[in-house]
């Protein structure tokens, strides 16, 4: 999903009401939620707060950043942040935003986890054999540091 486009089609108010708002994004509350997380695992990787609204430094496009992993939004109550965040989820999986990959052998998908919202579907291991390859690129850092 686009998050660029899911920014574009929000409400006025609803842009000014999420810009300058932070998040905490958690690996450890949205794995848990679909299998134990090992411990040591969950250490490795700690909360991090990130900006909710990220502009794009080379086109100034700005898209909201939510996944499973936004677990709250920083200084509000649980309640209010998760209406939020789920309202925000909701608003950008709509059916005519969602692209799904017709895998076949072979392909190679390439996306920019800055503005794309990906999320992998279940399949069934004991018939097909399913070998990935990641690679990232480092950004010049944590959200809260980007202009």
């Amino acid at each position: 999903m686009s998050m660029r486009i899911a920014y574009q089609r929000l409400p006025e108010e609803m842009k000014l009401r999420i810009e300058g708002l932070n998040c905490i994004h958690d690996y450890v509350f949205s794995r848990s939620q679909v299998a134990p997380v090992d411990a040591n695992h969950a250490a490795s990787l700690p909360p991090v707060e990130q900006k909710l609204v990220r502009t794009n430094p080379a086109n100034k496009l700005k898209n909201y950043y939510v996944g499973s992993h936004a677990r709250s939004i920083v200084g509000w109550g649980g309640i209010e942040s998760r209406k939020l965040l789920d309202e925000l989820l909701e608003r950008a999986t709509q059916p005519e935003l969602v692209y799904r990959h017709p895998w076949q052998v072979g392909d190679t998908v390439v996306w920019d986890n800055r503005c794309l919202l990906h999320r992998g579907a279940g399949y069934d291991a004991n018939r097909w054999r399913r070998l990935m390859r990641q690679t990232r690129v480092a950004g010049k850092g944590n959200t809260l540091q980007e202009a």
